[in-house]
């Protein structure tokens, strides 16, 4: 719990330059990951080495490379267990499994959100099934 909060301190400035100086169409960051989004390709490309220098040099930290790049949006974004599309999103294969096996009495309405907010119709409809399976064993 208290590095989410070191975070949320220590990342406000980099959500204050963001902000204020880039001034994106959208930015969003969940703890130490985060998203810019423009729909110039060259200007978020010039504004990325903008910002990797403010969190090199005035943050003193760096960003994973792996992570450290531009997609376009019809492409999808994995961000935070879900691939996120222009018009609408989906829970990656991964964190479907992982809610499917790890399924318990005690964390059913946290996958059961998880599910309902991510999840396809189908998705839905199993996760329901496999609830009340829990349930009746």
């Amino acid at each position: 719990m208290t590095s989410q909060i070191f975070a949320n301190i220590y990342l406000n400035e980099l959500d204050q330059f963001v902000t204020s100086n880039i001034k994106p169409l959208a930015y969003l960051r969940y703890g130490d990951d985060f998203i810019i989004i423009m729909d110039n390709y060259t200007e978020l490309a010039k504004q990325k080495k903008v910002v990797v220098e403010f969190i090199n040099n005035k943050l003193r930290l760096t960003i994973n490379s792996k992570n450290d790049i531009i997609i376009k949006a019809k492409y999808g974004l994995k961000f935070l267990g879900v691939e996120i599309f222009p018009k609408g999103r989906r829970l990656k294969k991964r964190n479907w499994r992982r809610a499917e096996d790890r399924l318990n009495l005690r964390n059913v309405a946290s996958y059961k959100g998880l599910v309902d907010k991510h999840g396809n119709e189908r998705q839905k409809k199993y996760y329901n099934w496999v609830v009340m399976q829990k349930i009746i064993e």
